[in-house]
């Protein structure tokens, strides 16, 4: 059957996010606690105690699994794209077979490989950056989170990397390259720029996280929640969850000929908009000194 599984997945996921999140916000109090504290994690998840749930959750600190399993892999790709560049040769056949199966037999080159290798590129920036996060900055506190989430997660970093380039040159049978007709445009490189400035800011909001758990030496002193100051956080709430939002738009203007990857980035938007709603609430139900003026996630406006 020549059926685009990832679009499938990436729409359920999407709608799935979309009506829990919705029911979270509106109905939490006539749901089952299991609903709550399954969706819920970090400073945001329930306090209310579930026997099963509980001998469910793992720390936090393993979603650093993703960002090693898809450096290397990142890397990789990075390669084949090259060498169709270069010598258009297409990728491995194991990876035009997965790909097949993935997205279907009938699937269309729709993307340049001068596209495919910008995106690849600056998304490992981002995607190394992260590894360095989560083992040399972040300081999680004892909060568990969820299997689900974990399984969650890793179904969509796995849609995210088969969907930079399951519509590619280079990564579709019989595909051609003709390098004097697809150049990048300047949209595009905007938008690779506004990538990485925004990864800098996630990195940033990171320190400034870590800070409010250590002493001026660098030593972990608490895993308590604190107000963060400084940067983004001066405006909103949720600068981690606003960058996030804002590197995959850039990867979609990147790839702006794909017609998959496009719901990687839909799925995103519902889910860190949804954390920031949750985080924001949080914040200001255990600060009472909260800065008022703080947004949610867009600055001065919501």
């Amino acid at each position: 059957m020549d059926v685009n599984i990832v679009y499938y997945v990436l729409l359920f996921q999407s709608l799935f996010i979309g009506l829990t999140s919705l029911l979270i916000n509106y109905m939490e109090p006539y749901l089952p606690v299991f609903i709550s504290r399954g969706f819920r994690f970090g400073r945001s998840s329930s306090k209310t105690h579930h026997s099963l749930l509980a001998k469910l959750e793992i720390s936090k600190k393993c979603f650093g699994h993703y960002y090693i399993i898809s450096g290397p892999i990142l890397l990789f790709l990075f390669c084949f794209a090259l060498n169709k560049y270069f010598y258009n040769e297409n990728a491995p056949e194991i990876v035009l077979s997965l790909l097949d199966t993935l997205f279907g037999t009938s699937r269309k080159a729709l993307v340049s490989v001068e596209s495919v290798i910008l995106a690849i590129f600056v998304f490992s920036i981002h995607i190394w950056k992260r590894i360095y996060e989560m083992y040399y900055i972040c300081v999680f506190s004892d909060q568990k989170i969820n299997i689900f989430h974990y399984i969650l997660t890793f179904s969509h970093y796995t849609m995210t990397l088969v969907s930079l380039i399951g519509e590619s040159e280079g990564f579709v049978r019989g595909s051609h390259t003709d390098l004097s007709s697809h150049k990048l445009t300047i949209a595009q490189l905007v938008c690779a720029i506004i990538f990485l400035w925004s990864t800098y800011i996630q990195l940033k909001s990171n320190f400034i996280l870590a800070s409010l758990r250590k002493n001026q030496y660098g030593d972990v002193v608490t895993k308590e929640h604190k107000i963060p100051i400084g940067g983004l956080f001066n405006y909103i709430s949720n600068p981690l969850q606003l960058s996030e939002i804002i590197i995959y738009l850039m990867l979609s203007g990147i790839l702006w000929q794909a017609s998959t990857f496009h719901y990687v980035t839909l799925f995103v938007m519902i889910n860190q908009i949804e954390c920031a709603i949750l985080y924001d609430q949080w914040y200001r139900t255990t600060f009472k000194n909260y800065p008022k003026e703080r947004k949610i996630l867009i600055p001065y406006i919501w």
